[in-house]
């Protein structure tokens, strides 16, 4: 069989799989478990003095493919705190014409805080799976859009584009749900190096013995946690598919020098776990891994379909609860085999969470920002109308991602007996504040851990321009429903940047942006010096309003004293010339220089090897000598 009967095969395997998974349709009821009930009592009352309208700007869609060299925003408003220091990473997708969603190239931002004032670089990164898009692009073997991911001959690209960690010596991974990590350098933003080798990720699947992929078809998480404490990085590698043959999932184990560890998991049955929505986020604490089914499908017209057709379009909801696995990381240390993950049910959907670091014996303390009604895999079609007026939605949105909410957000906090799999402990808030819930999230990092305590929320609103029909009708039996269908704010209900005491589960502070601005991507940075209270510092936010010719490009840099929101922005900041993309995740360092152990990937030699099975078609190996490899040699120099 060749390589196109191949993927042709695995696509109809899917698509006919697809049809008997469990996380299709709805729940028949909602679960006991749910700590809000039944009877909430519907649309919260709004908040007095928010706008009671929202519009998603223009500019939340640019698209960007060029870099900024070392820029001073110009300051539009207010006064930049003298006490601000550090820099603020921000990833940004850099999207091509036919980039849907959140695809798209990995455009990584640093802004030096300083002095007073706030400069601006981005530079593309440049892997090597980067290089080899440009390399056979026209050729059979280019990769083409497929909304979340760019696929063709060669697998599926690794754009390492949605998150950051922070590892120890100030060391900065970027990383994306489809791909291993890579490793860049905070004072260049270029890469320095993957983290494992391609085989050390057992690929969804692969040809072994020719035509090897050299972008191996690897399901990761966006999310893999490094515990500061002991010096350990966790991640996965997963199938989503449950193809036969397929691996499933393998917790990779990482000292942030040396080889992976890859430790298989096991389901309380013995089989092979299955991880078949996303494992998007994963979170540590003293004694545990927890990784989440987080609310996103593999759906095979998205994979295997351009991310403007009819199949792309067809549109399954996501499992209406979460199901959440945990690992102990005793276990974990110990084996030589493989180790069995526990399984929880929580009620509605999950993009993000996070643990009390510290926890009773035996038991493990989850704060979940649910994202009921959202499925984050969706991007707007050209035909999409409005779920409540029909009109067909904005055409300069198209390809936007579907990031709506047709439902109250829920914040929860969950004790959980980890022998028994058991809620022992629950407690929820939900309101105005709360609508958008589980998306970007940002803490003080010089606050100690030990429980979650005080995080800074951008709360996405109701972005009623986003709200499809065809996506909205999927949730039509959704079982936790808060507010009903006709009481949603069918208006729109702007953006916030809220302050929620996790420990105590109440909104201790929040600033609603006007209906016409979007606020997104918050930061937060500690006053300079030991500022270790939750509070103690400022939220740098990314905020998305149309363009003011000679004055702002309409995405802008807004800071907040960390300790009163609600006061508003000390300081607005932008250019007029500012190309700034969608962006995703941010990471705050006190300092660019890096301490880290002589590690490194020899990717030349994997690719060489992979692209040696290439009998047949010697051109492979020939672009990747003559113009992959000499990129790359350039690109980390």
């Amino acid at each position: 069989m060749d390589r196109r009967g191949f993927l042709r095969t695995a696509a109809l395997g899917a698509g006919a799989t697809a049809f008997g998974w469990p996380t299709l349709g709805c729940a028949p009821s909602p679960s006991p478990l749910d700590p809000l009930g039944p009877g909430f009592g519907g649309l919260p009352s709004p908040t007095p003095g928010r706008d009671r309208f929202a519009r998603v700007p223009s500019t939340f869609l640019r698209r960007v493919t060029s870099e900024t060299d070392d820029v001073e925003l110009d300051v539009l408003e207010g006064t930049v705190p003298e006490d601000l220091g550090g820099h603020v990473f921000v990833q940004s997708l850099s999207l091509l014409p036919d980039d849907a969603g959140f695809g798209g190239d990995s455009l990584l931002w640093r802004f030096d805080l300083g002095g007073g004032a706030v400069r601006a670089t981005s530079r593309l990164l440049r892997t090597t799976d980067y290089l080899l898009g440009r390399a056979f692009a026209g050729t059979p073997y280019a990769f083409a859009s497929h909304g979340v991911m760019r696929m063709g001959l060669l697998g599926i690209q690794d754009q390492a584009n949605t998150a950051l960690v922070h590892i120890g010596g100030n060391r900065l991974l970027a990383t994306v749900d489809a791909g291993r990590p890579w490793e860049i350098d905070p004072a260049t933003l270029r890469p320095v190096t993957p983290v494992g080798r391609l085989d050390d990720y057992r690929p969804m699947f692969e040809l072994r013995d020719f035509d090897r992929f050299l972008c191996p078809m690897v399901i990761t998480s966006a999310h893999p946690p490094y515990d500061a404490r002991t010096g350990e990085y966790y991640g996965v590698a997963l199938s989503t598919l449950p193809l036969p043959g397929a691996h499933h999932l393998d917790l990779l184990c990482w000292s942030g020098d040396g080889e992976l560890r890859r430790v298989p998991v096991l389901s309380p049955e013995l089989n092979p776990l299955l991880i078949d929505q996303s494992a998007h986020q994963i979170c540590l604490c003293r004694d545990y891994v927890v990784i989440v089914d987080t609310s996103s499908n593999t759906e095979p017209g998205k994979l295997f379909s351009p991310p403007y057709s009819l199949e792309a379009g067809a549109s399954v909801a996501p499992r209406p609860d979460t199901w959440a696995w945990i690992i102990d990381r005793r276990e974990v240390r110990a084996t030589t085999g493989a180790v069995v993950a526990r399984k929880v049910v929580l009620p509605r959907a999950t993009a993000h969470f996070s643990l009390d670091y510290d926890h009773p014996p035996g038991r493990v303390v989850l704060h979940d920002p649910h994202l009921p009604t959202t499925d984050f895999g969706e991007w707007l079609m050209p035909w999409d109308v409005h779920a409540r007026t029909r009109a067909p939605l904005r055409p300069e949105l198209t390809g936007a991602p579907g990031v709506v909410s047709f439902d109250l957000g829920v914040v929860a906090r969950y004790e959980i007996d980890v022998a028994s799999a058991r809620v022992v402990d629950q407690s929820a808030t939900a309101g105005d504040w709360t609508w958008g819930t589980g998306g970007l999230v940002t803490r003080n990092p010089l606050t100690p851990d030990d429980t979650v305590g005080d995080v800074f929320h951008a709360m996405g609103g109701f972005a009623t321009d986003l709200a499809a029909l065809r996506i909205a009708l999927t949730y039509g039996e959704y079982p936790y429903r808060l507010v009903e269908w006709d009481d949603l704010p069918w208006d729109g209900l702007p953006t916030s940047l809220v302050r929620f005491d996790h420990d105590a589960g109440r909104v201790v502070d929040g600033y609603f942006f006007p209906g016409d601005r979007l606020g997104w991507s918050p930061t937060f940075v500690p006053r300079r010096g030991a500022a270790t209270a939750s509070a103690d510092g400022y939220v740098v936010s990314i905020v998305f309003g149309e363009p003011e010719p000679g004055r702002s490009s309409g995405a802008e840099v807004w800071i907040f004293d960390a300790a009163d929101l609600a006061a508003g922005p000390l300081a607005r900041l932008g250019r007029s010339d500012l190309a700034f993309p969608l962006s995703l995740h941010t990471c705050w360092l006190d300092s660019v220089v890096v301490t880290r152990p002589d590690y490194g990937v020899d990717v030349a030699a994997e690719l060489t090897e992979r692209a040696a099975t290439y009998v047949i078609d010697p051109d492979v190996a020939g672009i990747l000598r003559s113009e992959v490899l000499p990129a790359w040699e350039a690109a980390r120099a």
